[in-house]
């Protein structure tokens, strides 16, 4: 008597990662490095984040990439039960923050090792590095 195969598994979900573009590269090395670089307007200094190739305030094509605090405040949070993509399931409920960064731009990332009871608008927090991979880091929040 034979039995019927057992059926296979379904894969397990990949991690979403980014996609590098030549504007934000530099930004993902930094990451990658450890370091929170932000893209800077050679021409009139305001700070692009997310990396662009135009300056919104001047239209400049020009800029550089300069290394930032790590620092920030709460400013919006979400608490996710129910994730975006099949991946994260196995990590809900989990926290994604909006962050006000000391170096005057908002950063969206995962917010971890606070727990949800401690949450309020202004809480001290700093920028972390996880890396995924050989080329990927990912930005994540921790309490300061």
């Amino acid at each position: 008597m034979s039995q019927a195969p057992v059926p296979a598994a379904p894969p397990a979900p990949e991690r979403p990662l980014p996609t590098p573009t030549r504007e934000s590269q530099p930004f993902w090395d930094g990451m990658r490095e450890g370091r929170f670089l932000l893209q800077h307007c050679s021409s009139c200094g305001k700070v692009r984040h997310y990396p662009r190739p135009v300056c919104s305030h001047c239209f400049s094509m020009e800029s550089e990439f300069k290394e930032a605090p790590l620092g920030g405040s709460l400013h919006a949070w979400t608490v996710c039960h129910h994730p975006f993509n099949f991946f994260f399931k196995a990590s809900t409920p989990y926290i994604v923050a909006l962050i006000d960064m000391d170096a005057g731009v908002r950063v969206n990332a995962q917010l971890h090792g606070v727990p949800e009871s401690a949450l309020k608008i202004g809480l001290r927090v700093k920028l972390g590095f996880e890396p995924v991979n050989k080329e990927v880091t990912l930005p994540v929040f921790v309490a300061e």
